[in-house]
């Protein structure tokens, strides 16, 4: 009779999806709100990604004020153009915090931040846009909107920098401050890289693993289906990343797909018409993107490599998991040396 009730009780556990009391959840807030996508102005200017963030507000669009945080582009406005013109065709009202080569006192940010709706961090150098953030005290005010269920979203840097850490081109040179405000790196395009025409093309910096809030636990690989100017597939290097850093639960997400959080739920959100990994009957790895936009998950077992195909919904706690330890990726601090962060100090009042 134990047995059974034992048993009778796990099946009721998993279907009521019941937490043990001494079981943290990866989720910091009941009404935590985000939307994470694979690409910075490329997703975000596809319609269903726009939808997505809207409806996660509970709002008409015309109610909404999104905030734009440009950081990562070094607060250029070419790139907030492109990241919030769909939100602003329809409707919604967009201002944006530049802090660059600013330093907003601590009162105007925590206006400007309550005043928000919706929280979009740009796509860019992930390290300085965070680095940035931590320096000034924004990354707490942060941290408050989402507890009071603020949606946070972003495209590749702007999706990394809610997790703990990231894949990332932060050591691309073009992604440089120096680089991008001097006008040497295009704003035509997505702010990743593309992939050289040929070999011979290929540059040489490398991808690192970068910390950011953590407000999320995981170790997020955006543009994870393709390849940048260095020539390496992404999701190839992520794997190779993984086994440095085992104890992290890996997120793979395609160009053209996101994740959403929405309490303690998730659901995968892909463009319609867009390549991706995801084969569509086998639901195999297409390393050359013959497949849909998907996202994968990752987890190094025994040493190896295990890449699991998320599924379309399901709850953020069967998905995500706390690492034993995070360790640190030593080229941050190079990285930091190359593009450091020159703006003003902080002004407390």
């Amino acid at each position: 009779k134990t047995n059974r009730f034992v048993d009778s009780y796990k099946k009721i556990k998993m279907r009521l999806h019941i937490r043990s009391p001494h079981q943290r959840s990866c989720v910091p807030s009941n009404n935590f709100k985000g939307l994470f996508v694979g690409s910075g102005s490329d997703g975000l200017g596809q319609p269903c990604f726009a939808d997505a963030i809207i409806d996660l507000t509970g709002k008409v669009a015309k109610a909404i004020t999104v905030l734009y945080l440009g950081t990562a582009t070094y607060d250029r406005p070419e790139n907030r153009l492109k990241q919030t013109s769909l939100l602003s065709e329809r409707g919604c009202r967009i201002i944006s915090l530049d802090v660059t080569s600013k330093s907003p006192s601590i009162i105007q940010m925590i206006n400007v931040i309550e005043d928000a709706d919706v929280i979009l961090a740009s796509g860019g150098n992930t390290l300085f846009a965070c680095d940035r953030w931590k320096r000034l005290g924004l990354d707490k005010l942060l941290r408050d909107a989402m507890l009071r269920g603020t949606v946070l979203t972003g495209g590749s840097a702007g999706a990394i920098c809610w997790f703990d850490g990231g894949h990332s081109d932060s050591m691309d040179p073009d992604s440089y401050k120096t680089a991008m405000l001097s006008g040497e790196k295009d704003v035509v395009g997505d702010e990743s890289s593309a992939m050289p025409e040929n070999e011979d093309d290929a540059k040489t910096w490398e991808y690192i693993r970068v910390d950011s809030l953590s407000f999320l636990p995981g170790l997020v690989c955006p543009h994870h289906d393709i390849t940048q100017s260095n020539g390496i597939p992404r999701s190839r290097d992520f794997d190779e990343m993984m086994l440095r850093h085992s104890s992290e639960t890996g997120i793979g997400i395609d160009h053209w797909a996101g994740l959403e959080i929405n309490g303690d739920r998730y659901r995968v959100v892909s463009a319609k018409g867009k390549e991706g990994s995801v084969m569509s009957k086998t639901k195999a790895f297409s390393p050359d993107r013959k497949g849909i936009p998907g996202v994968w998950i990752k987890k190094v077992v025994n040493g190896q490599v295990h890449s699991t195909l998320c599924p379309e919904s399901g709850f953020v706690d069967d998905l995500l998991s706390f690492p034993a330890t995070i360790t640190k990726d030593e080229r941050m601090y190079l990285c930091r040396k190359e593009n450091p962060d020159d703006g003003p100090m902080p002004q407390y009042y």
